[in-house]
């Protein structure tokens, strides 16, 4: 019997992006004889459940809403900070603890991403023992130094997570993060990034990058994205090439400035984007103008004009110099607005 268990946390300004890549699941995983949707919700209005329940209900799929009261009053308890005005983002770090979730392998997805293609290569993951596998992000570099890393060391993207759940309760990984928020270090510029990369370090399984590809891979020639960011602590060439032909998971995080949902955005996901919310409970989502600032969109500009290989130089450098105001400001215990 073939099944999937796919967590997703999100709050209402997210829903119609999490119903479009449930979607996709939907669509290019017809096979599976089970698939049960576990969502992890804050502040979703009951027509925003309703509309869900109705399109896993037309598919023949299960979902189950998840209260999320008891996990936001003991992240509020050890101190977590909340990312975009949401507690949201870190409630999966926790879902060890929830009864409701019996699933041995659970499958963790930003609300951020399209799953193109069919799951089975991916649950059937050999876990090695390990009790979380993920993708390498695509961008860390000298962020994960001033984490404590080595520049070889390999540093996770958390859209995308496959939990062994046996072994993450058995290992406490869920209580060594909110012992770490409480101890050591709440505030980071990537929440829950940096925390489960920091608390778990040594104990990620490393996935190729076909089941999270980032914006930046595809945005960019391989060649030049090699050169300008290097390959120390990332994935070859070779394996970056594979996976851009056999992409399962697309994660569209934002790119100069915008995500696929705004207006005449430049993103590498757009039309990926537009092919699944057409399918969604969302069909006819209308787009806005993304919030960026003036710096962002002096970026977008450049992106349209500039060669792609002198334009990926200076994005690497305004990142850095982005993620350490940002790192800088959460050692004062401010959350960067553009995060």
């Amino acid at each position: 019997m073939k099944k999937l268990d796919i967590l997703y946390q999100f709050n209402e300004k997210y829903a119609p992006f999490a119903g479009t890549s449930i979607a996709s699941v939907f669509e290019n995983n017809r096979h599976m004889d089970e698939i049960r949707i576990f969502i992890l919700g804050e502040d979703l209005s009951q027509s925003t459940k309703d509309r869900l329940l109705g399109f896993a209900a037309g598919h023949e799929r299960e979902m189950i809403f998840i209260d999320s009261e008891r996990l936001l009053r003991m992240m509020k308890e050890i101190g977590m900070p909340t990312y975009r005005g949401s507690y949201a983002a870190n409630m999966r770090l926790f879902a060890g603890s929830l009864p409701q979730i019996d699933s041995k392998k659970l499958l963790y997805l930003d609300s951020d991403t399209i799953v193109d293609g069919e799951l089975d290569e991916l649950m059937e993951t050999d876990m090695e023992g390990y009790p979380v596998a993920m993708v390498l992000d695509s961008l860390v570099r000298k962020h994960k130094l001033r984490l404590g890393f080595e520049a070889a060391e390999p540093y996770f993207n958390s859209g995308m997570m496959l939990f062994d759940m046996e072994e993450w309760r058995r290992r406490r990984c869920s209580e060594r993060i909110a012992e770490h928020v409480k101890n050591v270090r709440a505030w980071y510029p990537s929440p829950d990034q940096d925390l489960i990369n920091v608390v778990l370090k040594g104990e990620i399984l490393r996935l190729p990058p076909k089941y999270n590809m980032q914006p930046v891979l595809l945005a960019f020639n391989t060649a030049d994205y090699m050169k300008t960011f290097g390959p120390e602590g990332f994935y070859s060439f070779g394996e970056i090439r594979e996976s851009i032909r056999e992409t399962v998971i697309y994660h569209f995080f934002r790119f100069v400035g915008e995500f696929p949902w705004h207006e005449g955005n430049l993103h590498p996901d757009n039309d990926l984007f537009n092919r699944y919310l057409a399918l969604s409970p969302w069909k006819g989502y209308e787009k806005k103008r993304s919030d960026a600032g003036a710096v962002l969109k002096f970026e977008k500009v450049l992106y349209r004009i500039l060669p792609g290989k002198i334009f990926i130089r200076l994005f690497r450098i305004a990142y850095e110099m982005f993620i350490k105001k940002a790192n800088a400001d959460s050692l004062k215990e401010k959350v960067n607005r553009t995060m």
